[in-house]
């Protein structure tokens, strides 16, 4: 199946139904010839998703902003019919938006941020720290391992997530920090690198007005997508 689309729509009543999803978004005039290619195996697919897609509507944090009475499918049979009523919404998520909305209100979506799929597999080995306590220049180097265990040439984005796991501020349960694309043939491997500052483990606080590294715990994460976290390490901020 092959999705048309700026941005998530309802699938939850076919998505089963069908081998796979090529979301193509708006690929323009050349776009035929890349889903060719992606199609006839000439391309292996590598993108993934920037967004998290809801099983049902209800499930999204905008649902609540609609007027008590209001449809969101309400008057669309015309997007150029500025006779439709304009309301004053209130976005109140705070730093709970995209996937840390979703994962702090316990609610599985139907495709989660960063998840894709590939015509090859991909394994995530011997994470490594350059620290175990954050040093005074508060420079991270988070080390891990990619190799393409399948039978196609393909390419990964391995992703990096930080998880306060003991906050005095409401924080999410894991933020994106950093992410890279490898290009492995079959049976390849490649030794991943990412640098996190200290700004990376930050809030920012009220009182002081300013970025603030908490002391204590920190995980970090490594993995597929926001939900597929393959690789695991601790390290402390004094």
């Amino acid at each position: 199946m092959i999705v048309n689309a700026g941005g998530g729509i309802q699938m939850t009543r076919w998505n089963d139904k069908v081998a796979a999803i090529l979301y193509a978004w708006y690929p323009g005039q050349n776009g035929n010839t890349a889903l060719a290619e992606i199609l006839s195996g000439k391309t292996n697919p590598s993108g993934k998703l920037p967004i998290t897609i809801e099983k049902k509507f209800e499930d999204s944090p905008g649902y609540p902003y609609l007027p008590p009475g209001e449809s969101s499918l309400a008057g669309r049979g015309n997007d150029m019919d500025t006779s439709l009523p304009i309301h004053t919404i209130k976005y109140d998520e705070g730093v709970f938006v995209g996937y840390r909305w979703y994962e702090s209100k316990e609610i599985e979506p139907l495709y989660c941020f960063g998840s894709g799929l590939s015509y090859t597999t991909f394994e995530y080995s011997d994470l490594k720290l350059s620290h175990s306590t954050l040093p005074k220049d508060g420079q991270l180097t988070v080390e891990f391992g990619v190799k393409n265990t399948g039978p196609t040439a393909g390419a990964e984005i391995a992703q990096l997530y930080v998880q306060d796991v003991e906050s005095s501020v409401p924080r999410p349960q894991k933020e994106l920090k950093g992410f890279r694309k490898v290009f492995l043939m079959p049976g390849g491997e490649e030794r991943v690198r990412i640098t996190l500052s200290k700004r990376d483990f930050s809030f920012w606080d009220v009182k002081r007005n300013g970025w603030f590294a908490e002391p204590g715990k920190f995980n970090i994460l490594v993995g597929r997508s926001s939900r597929d976290i393959r690789q695991k390490a601790t390290v402390t901020i004094e």
